[in-house]
């Protein structure tokens, strides 16, 4: 084996919840190592770095807030974040739901303030002004990795602005190649490019592997990359050039397992280790109105064999690992009868969820073997309890098969947590109330809300053709580097406003689902571990107070 002779720094910028670590990054550190030994792979995750720093800031206290409740909170509780969700089993962290959604909503307000602080420092940094001290110091912790490229994997748009001020600075002080990629550019890379024209040298719309082998292979243009999207003749401010995305049929060509050896898994917020694995890439149904995330797969359903499954999770097995988030656009039930078949099989002892679609497919039989498998809960994509609005969707479901589907993943033993969104084009009053009285029809199976007001995004069916779906206008409210807010209007039902105002109204009802705490909803891995720990039988016991929604009473 040749001598591993360059080597490229893969880096995870801040800021995104610490509970388990990023993906992209470890996939790709695998398979370049594999096929191209003489680079030597590091993965940086700036983003966990990040949350040390500003609790060494906080225990300095050089930290100061100027937003509420952080700037009520006493600064001894707020030291007491970290804790509560790294230093703590799991046996402790689930005994008092009270200090679970105390120091829960700390972390998202923590979270919330220090991503916009960063965000805004990076947008407002203009050549030889001083840098913010956080930014400073995560570039002298690039810098000092000394490598020959560099590549930023993004998956949320609030990394954005500061992955952005960290490539400009790597490319113009090192001379050195900086590539972006990650599923926040599905829509929107060309903008991207535009609006932070000295970031990259090349954006990876798509699969990520081939493309970036390519690049490190290769010096020069990136022009017969595949999914590059680049500067035409490497003129900054010119013309966007985008080469078509190639999506390899068979992914367990890919390789075997994500290589997370650069991170200490118990170092994240979390008290065991949730390692996220990707089983399949794409989504199977691709046909939701409002969606783009499936675009990131070039329209396909791309499945790992079952033999590098088990693998990928005996590989994490053997280090300790036991709970696992399969980020799956979506797991078909046929697939996920195969899947849980194959991880019996192996004797494998493991607990993990997933999100799926509620259809009739999903037999009794099938969520039984998926609960015996270690299937702990599931991520339902409802949407809404009123017919009409799921065939414009075009989500592939009927009212009643989701209630059955429900009712009996439930008799299984799976814990049921599902979206809703509320104020999609045309929906009326009446049909936002007959999801509230789906909800509450199915409350006893039902052991998480989580929802959201419909945002139009571009790219998605309903953007490009929105008169189909009675939306009569829409325009930019704010430019972004991914394309823009849009809002829009139609020509009946709901506006936005009183979407907005409807779900807002019936916050209290909707939090009264999880029988544990309210945070349960945002802290997806805390809530399988949460499942894990004490058994859905414990958990049903659990009593909750439903407060009756005043909308319900007007029904």
């Amino acid at each position: 084996m040749p001598a591993r002779t360059r080597k490229l720094l893969l880096v995870y910028p801040p800021l995104t919840v610490p509970t388990s670590p990023p993906l992209g990054a470890p996939m790709l550190k695998a398979y370049i190592e594999r096929e191209l030994p003489q680079w030597r792979v590091k993965v940086l995750d700036l983003n966990l770095w990040c949350y040390g720093k500003v609790f060494a800031l906080l225990r300095a206290g050089t930290l100061r807030f100027g937003v509420p409740p952080l700037s009520t909170a006493n600064p001894a509780e707020l030291l007491k974040i970290e804790d509560f969700f790294r230093g703590k089993g799991a046996a402790d962290l689930f005994q008092d739901a009270a200090a679970y959604d105390h120091y829960g909503g700390l972390l998202v307000s923590l979270t919330q303030f220090v991503a916009g602080h960063l965000g805004q420092a990076a947008d407002a940094w203009k050549p030889d002004a001083p840098l913010d001290p956080l930014l400073a110091e995560a570039l002298q912790l690039i810098e000092r990795e000394k490598a020959d490229c560099y590549g930023f994997s993004m998956i949320f748009s609030q990394q954005l602005p500061v992955g952005a001020l960290l490539g400009r600075w790597m490319r113009q002080r090192t001379g050195k190649k900086v590539i972006f990629g990650g599923s926040c550019f599905t829509a929107g890379a060309e903008d991207f490019l535009r609006w932070y024209p000295q970031a990259a040298d090349v954006i990876i719309d798509g699969d990520g592997e081939e493309p970036l082998k390519k690049l490190l292979q290769q010096e020069g243009s990136p022009a017969d990359v595949p999914g590059a999207v680049f500067w035409r003749d490497g003129k900054v401010g010119g013309e966007v050039a985008r080469n078509a995305s190639q999506y390899q049929r068979d992914i367990d060509a890919y390789g075997g397992a994500p290589d997370f050896s650069d991170f200490r898994l118990t170092d994240y917020y979390s008290p065991q280790p949730i390692v996220p694995l990707l089983l399949s890439r794409g989504c199977y149904w691709r046909r939701c109105t409002f969606c783009v995330h499936y675009m990131s797969a070039g329209l396909t359903y791309r499945l790992h064999g079952l033999e590098q499954v088990i693998e990928l999770l005996r590989a994490q097995v053997v280090q300790g690992v036991r709970h696992f988030s399969f980020v799956d656009e979506m797991i078909a039930p046929g697939h996920f009868a195969n899947l849980a078949d194959a991880i019996i099989a192996s004797g494998l002892d493991i607990s993990y969820y997933a999100l799926a679609k509620p259809n009739k497919a999903f037999k009794p039989e099938i969520l039984r073997k998926m609960a015996q498998s270690g299937c702990a809960y599931l991520l339902w994509g409802l949407e809404s309890g009123s017919q009409r609005i799921l065939d414009l969707m075009d989500k592939g479901t009927r009212i009643g098969d989701i209630e059955q589907v429900l009712r009996d993943a439930h008799a299984a033993g799976i814990a049921n947590h599902v979206y809703i969104m509320a104020g999609f084009p045309t929906e009326t009053h009446d049909e936002f109330l007959a999801t509230l009285r789906f909800l509450d029809r199915n409350r006893e199976y039902i052991y998480s809300i989580h929802r959201g007001v419909f945002s139009i995004e571009p790219g998605s069916p309903i953007f490009k053709d929105g008169e189909r779906f009675g939306v009569t206008r829409k325009w930019m409210v704010k430019p972004t580097s991914l394309g823009g807010r849009w809002m829009h209007e139609c020509a009946s039902g709901m506006s936005t406003q009183q979407a907005m105002e409807a779900l807002t109204s019936v916050q209290p009802y909707l939090r009264a689902f999880h029988p544990y705490a309210v945070l349960m909803a945002y802290y997806r891995d805390h809530a399988l571990l949460l499942y894990a720990q004490r058994g859905m039988n414990q958990m049903r016991a659990l009593p909750r107070n439903f407060p009756v929604p005043a909308l319900l009473g007007t029904a």
